[in-house]
């Protein structure tokens, strides 16, 4: 069994090496790493042909348009594997347990659609690991009991943390949304309403690195906020429309997440946050019916003191939480 590794290269100089060398002795002779190029202004590029010149399983792509989801569609399509993984570059895996996973993943076939597995917070001020442990021991093999595993106010559309049967995706036209942000979320909507067969493993083998300096998650741009609004509010009312019976706890993160991202009005510059607010003008609608009492708890206070008000709130909130875990603010 072939598996195909697909990692976007767009100016990570000083974290590419890390990556590639946490990757590469996990994946067997006949497994295919796909470095797939942005226009990087840095040292990325050289690097990625440094490592194809070293390894045999090391290929160097070049994007076909602009940005992550760009590149990640430009890797699956170029991608011969049973199984693909999407890293990015500017984070790592813990060798030993992605070795573990993969070799579970070939003793099964591809019976399964989605390996499904924790996570770790790697912060980039202090140098200190977090698991964020959402599976943990529970075993699921059907999207139906999806309701077991997802927290309710964590994170759970990390598209990293899983492994994907290739033929499954391409199957159901699973690429990634173009030109947008949220992707993850996203595309993990339609996956979950694709009805995959999942197996979650207990292998937590992803360093997702936080803080890092020059990240395009440091940055709030109006599009970003928009374009997160939108994805959400489309992912819950498709759910909702779907008729499901398992899909409450997916609206209800989707709801708290929708909730979270109300901070970052405050992180747009001023003379876009009137714009920003707008994009949660249909928030009553979103936010009811929910099974979560957070989510009506913030959306009674939204009544009382509104969008503005309550993006202050949370946003101080989000202060305080990075303060305490030493990020950057």
């Amino acid at each position: 069994m072939k598996i195909s590794v697909i990692v976007p290269v767009y100016n990570v100089a000083p974290y590419l090496a890390i990556c590639l060398n946490s990757l590469l002795p996990a994946l067997a002779p006949g497994d295919e790493l796909l470095l797939v190029q942005g226009a990087s202004t840095d040292k990325s590029k050289e690097i990625s042909l440094h490592y194809k010149a070293e390894h045999t399983q090391v290929m160097v792509l070049e994007q076909n348009g602009t940005g992550l989801s760009n590149a990640r569609n430009c890797g699956l399509q170029a991608a011969t594997g049973d199984y693909v993984l999407f890293i990015d570059s500017d984070d790592f895996v813990e060798t030993g347990t992605l070795s573990q996973l993969l070799s579970s993943i070939r003793k099964n076939g591809t019976s399964v659609d989605v390996w499904m597995t924790d996570y770790y917070k790697h912060f980039e001020a202090n140098e200190t690991d977090q698991l964020v442990e959402q599976i943990g021991s529970q075993h699921v093999s059907q999207v139906q009991e999806l309701a077991k595993i997802l927290p309710s106010h964590q994170c759970f559309w990390n598209v990293w943390k899983n492994v994907y049967r290739r033929s499954f995706l391409l199957e159901n036209m699973l690429l990634f949304t173009e030109n947008t942000y949220a992707e993850d979320i996203d595309f993990m909507t339609r996956l979950y309403l694709a009805g995959p067969k999942i197996r979650t493993a207990p292998l937590p083998f992803y360093y997702y690195r936080i803080g890092r300096s020059g990240s395009l998650m440091n940055e709030v741009p109006l599009k970003r906020v928009q374009d997160t609004v939108s994805v959400l509010e489309n992912s819950i009312q498709r759910l909702r429309y779907s008729g499901f019976a398992w899909i409450g706890p997916v609206v209800a993160g989707f709801q708290f997440e929708y909730l979270l991202n109300l901070a970052l009005l405050c992180e747009v510059s001023t003379p876009h946050q009137r714009e920003a607010q707008k994009a949660y003008r249909d928030y009553r609608k979103i936010l009811r019916p929910t099974t979560d009492f957070a989510v009506m708890a913030c959306t009674a206070a939204m009544y009382l003191i509104g969008v503005k008000g309550m993006s202050r709130l949370l946003w101080f909130a989000k202060y305080m939480k990075r303060k305490k875990e030493h990020r950057t603010i």
